[in-house]
């Protein structure tokens, strides 16, 4: 009896092909992240909704990242390498730098939410990733000034400075708004105010120390500290905040920055989510005084569109704990609050380009509010900044550069 031979492969089952990792997967992963540290918050979003964000499962997330705060290094690094690398093409193509800024602009475009999350979450880092995050800024920080020396020789050091941070503050603010003209003709307008910036007569300043916020005294009159008890947890609530970060301060921190026990809060505030929204309808109300002022009391335009900048400039300088947490803790607001700050914000905008548009009539209202967003941008990012807060005259020059930028052509 002939034996019949079975072909080669029939009759047994064969091994299942182990699947293979896409070879984008590393980056999906890192394009979701960004997306979720950018719109929830790094205490806000879980390892869990990035990978469901990625389509892939938790335990596949974390074969590429050990825990969240690996993740998020990995998110800003990989931004800023990709950054890097179009600057350097812009710089090798054109030695002067003049392609930089140019660069810079449309990266941003590109990558909306990056620096919002650099801004943000840079806290969250582990010193490791901190160290490297600083080391990428200051290299794109250095091409801009390579670039703004070869245009204004003129310049000490310190105002090259400075200018490339107006300039970096320029080019991010995009990310902190919604967008109104397509990037094209966004990006357009922004290389057109950066040329104008760059161009900024500095007004003469003497050697003056930095200037020195005053040390609020804890105990000296009890009976004037008990009275004014509660708008010193608000000064200290917005310092811990935007130092911190809203989530990471507690009940116990505020009061011991004032001198009380952390429940003695509770006497003036219902908890900490109340004494954010305090601190933010602050600002709301001064930021309309000031603008109410700056109509009331000049005759033209131009003079009350300066003195709203000017006034605006003084009180980032002497408070920028209150700017900072409009751009950084305005979420972890109450849901109507959110809603009311964010109307509030773009009434303000709406209302300071109507301002500019009245001394540039031929402007669009949206290239005016694009112009006024980019500088409140330069404003509350200077007056954030530890490298350029000591100038005693951060206010003047805040001013220079306001008026060249909302005098671009």
């Amino acid at each position: 009896m002939t034996a019949t031979r079975t072909p080669a492969g029939r009759g047994r089952p064969r091994a299942a092909a182990p699947r293979k990792r896409p070879p984008t997967r590393r980056a999906m992963i890192l394009d979701a992240a960004v997306h979720a540290f950018a719109h929830g918050g790094y205490h806000g979003t879980s390892m869990a909704e990035i990978a469901a964000a990625a389509g892939i499962s938790g335990p596949a997330l974390y074969r590429h990242f050990r825990n969240k705060r690996e993740l998020l290094g990995h998110c800003l690094l990989a931004g800023l390498d990709d950054t890097l690398t179009r600057l350097e093409s812009a710089h090798r193509a054109d030695p002067t730098g003049a392609a930089v800024p140019i660069a810079l602009v449309r990266v941003v475009l590109d990558l909306r939410e990056l620096p919002r999350l650099w801004q943000l979450e840079f806290r969250h880092l582990t010193p490791e990733h901190r160290s490297a995050v600083l080391l990428r800024a200051a290299r794109i920080t250095g091409y801009l000034r390579h670039w703004i020396r070869g245009c204004r020789p003129d310049l000490d050091v310190a105002d090259v400075e400075l200018l490339s941070w107006c300039v970096l503050s320029i080019a991010v603010s995009p990310s902190y708004h919604r967008a109104e003209l397509p990037p094209q003709a966004a990006a357009h307008v922004l290389d057109t105010v950066v040329a104008e910036v760059v161009r900024t007569e500095f007004p003469r300043r003497s050697a003056g120390r930095p200037p020195v916020r005053p040390v609020r005294a804890v105990g000296g009159n009890p009976a004037l500290d008990r009275a004014l008890r509660s708008e010193r947890m608000l000064a200290e609530a917005a310092r811990l905040f935007s130092s911190r970060g809203f989530a990471a301060v507690g009940i116990e921190d505020i009061g011991a920055a004032v001198g009380v026990s952390g429940p003695a809060l509770y006497y003036h505030f219902r908890n900490k989510a109340e004494l954010l929204d305090r601190i933010v309808r602050r600002q709301d109300d001064w930021l309309r005084m000031t603008l109410l002022r700056a109509v009331a009391e000049t005759r033209s335009p131009e003079a009350s569109l300066r003195s709203l900048l000017r006034n605006f400039a003084r009180f980032g300088v002497d408070e920028p704990d209150l700017l900072a947490i409009t751009v950084s803790e305005t979420r972890h607001l109450p849901t109507d609050g959110v809603r009311r700050y964010r109307q509030v914000r773009l009434d303000g905008i709406a209302q300071w380009g109507r301002m500019l548009q009245a001394v540039r009539p031929e402007l669009p209202a949206a290239v005016a509010r694009l112009l006024i967003r980019a500088l409140t941008t330069v404003v509350i990012e200077a007056v954030r900044n530890p490298r350029l807060r000591w100038r005693d005259d951060l206010v003047d020059v805040l001013v220079a550069v306001g008026d060249r930028m909302t005098a671009a052509r």
